[in-house]
């Protein structure tokens, strides 16, 4: 009887190995390549020019209490106008909500569904104290060693000035696009966008417009990024994560340091974060980063290839071991991160109240209420309440299998012929969110090429755009308005 059981035993394994196996070997690339196609000819220097004079405007999004930069706008505003005639010209524009700029370019054909090419104007501050660390001061638009160098040449002025110069040079060039299309520029990304792609998107919803598909900001060309994988790799992201911020606040009886209670706020505070910090929200794989995995298994290191490859079998281990990584981690979690803390005025006064502020990224699939619930639970203090300061719910999940996607994937193959074309999750937030209820698709895209050390630049500091991925990232626009809408 043993002797059948450790053979049936043995049978079992080697029928998982063999399918194992078996789906390791034949998980291939599919190869998909497009005809060689002529690139726009951009005057290099006139539209770096041009992108060195934005970022020399200061247009910032301090925050949501701060007033907005209204004169600055104004300036940007009129530098578009001077730098892109044809478009002045031929195009319609709309300011909305004060700053944000809208601009149609009318299709002959009104039955295909508009598409939108977004960024936003707006940029983040420069850290006190960090500004000499800037190779070239951050407002500078400095020309130098290839690169454009200042605050918005990553996020996200480069954007915008590489949509404008596209279709000027369309326009130029006499394209009669058959589908509308619109380029949407909000002024208030970097504060959430309620009042610049929040106010564009009620504009076309009160006049009925259905959008085709969006794309903004997002993700970006991978090198040498990805362990295992030489080639680049474009990941267009087909959702981005939620995003909430609490703030807790523990009472407790104030006094002389002399004669502490047992738990003083500040211990209260600091025992919530902690119970925070240690049962975190579960971890699990699923779209869009399983499909970029699934999508990237062919390309990587056999192990790793056989473990995506047996998902069937291996999702435990798979999960764990991304769940190690600080970047992995954030695929697969509803992020938690304590980010301020106070209490308290003098070093023998026992403070009465003490706060925190925790900011969570929350994962397709869930939402600000199991959040808050978790949270609730976790702490699970009557001294210790929960308010929610502000947040937005995951962005849903686009189609990677759509009419919308393959033009997107097909334009990047004609300008990026080397790359591999993948799926991906936007951590971080963006306008995309707006639009959802007028657009079939939310695509997070932008052509910049992406190293290890070019990560701590996007709203940090020498933030810069290297010249020639800009002349790359307005032809990848110029070509798209061909396929999208020609």
């Amino acid at each position: 009887m043993i002797k059948k059981a450790i053979l049936l035993l043995v049978v079992i394994i080697a029928a998982l190995a063999a399918v194992m196996t078996f789906k390791t070997v034949t998980n291939t690339p599919i190869i998909t390549t497009e005809k060689p196609v002529t690139l726009a000819k951009i005057n290099l220097p006139a539209a770096t020019m041009r992108l060195s004079k934005a970022v020399q405007i200061k247009t910032i999004s301090a925050s949501l209490d701060a007033p907005v930069a209204a004169s600055a706008f104004n300036d940007l505003h009129a530098l578009i106008d001077k730098s892109f005639p044809m478009i002045a010209k031929n195009l319609r524009k709309e300011v909305i909500g004060g700053h944000s700029l809208l601009y149609t370019w009318q299709g002959s054909d009104p039955s295909l569904k508009p598409a939108m090419l977004m960024g936003h104007m707006d940029v983040v501050p420069v850290e006190m104290g960090t500004e000499n660390k800037w190779q070239h001061p951050p407002f500078s638009g400095k020309i130098a060693d290839g690169a454009v160098w200042g605050r918005g040449t990553l996020d996200d002025k480069l954007s915008v000035f590489a949509i404008l110069e596209a279709a000027e040079h369309q326009l130029n060039q006499g394209l009669k696009p058959k589908r509308t299309l619109l380029f949407a520029f909000g002024h208030d990304e970097e504060i959430l966008g309620d009042n610049g792609a929040g106010m564009i998107a009620d504009h076309l919803k009160q006049q009925g417009v259905k959008l085709a598909f969006t794309l903004d900001e997002g993700m970006v060309v991978l090198e040498g990024i990805m362990p295992g994988i030489e080639k680049p790799i474009a990941l267009i992201a087909l959702a981005e994560k939620g995003f909430l911020t609490l703030e807790l606040t523990a009472t407790a009886t104030g006094g002389h340091s002399s004669l502490p209670p047992k738990a003083t706020a500040v211990g209260k505070i600091a025992k919530a974060i902690v119970d925070l910090e240690q049962n975190r929200l579960p971890a699990s794989l699923q779209s869009p980063a399983s499909e970029m995995l699934e999508t990237l298994a062919p390309y990587m290191p056999t192990p790793l290839k056989a473990v995506i490859s047996n998902r069937w079998l291996l999702d435990p281990i798979l999960v764990s071991q991304l769940a190690k990584s600080k970047t992995t981690n954030a695929m697969v979690r509803t992020t938690t991160a304590a980010t301020i803390v106070s209490g308290g005025t003098k070093d023998n006064v026992l403070p009465s109240t003490a706060k925190a502020t925790v900011n969570f990224r929350i994962l397709p699939g869930s939402n600000i209420d199991e959040v808050v619930k978790h949270v609730e639970d976790t702490i699970n203090n009557p001294d210790v309440s929960i308010t929610i300061k502000q947040g937005n719910n995951p962005s849903r999940v686009s189609n990677s299998d759509s009419k919308n996607y393959a033009i997107v994937a097909k334009t990047i193959r004609e300008v990026f012929p080397e790359v591999i074309i993948a799926p991906g999750l936007m951590l971080a937030g963006s306008d995309s969110k707006h639009y959802e209820s007028i657009a079939e698709d939310n695509y997070r895209f932008v052509p910049l090429r992406f190293g290890p050390e070019d990560l701590s630049r996007v709203h940090g500091t020498n933030e810069r755009i290297l010249i020639d991925n800009y002349r790359e990232i307005i032809q990848f626009y110029s070509r798209l308005m061909e396929n999208s809408g020609g």
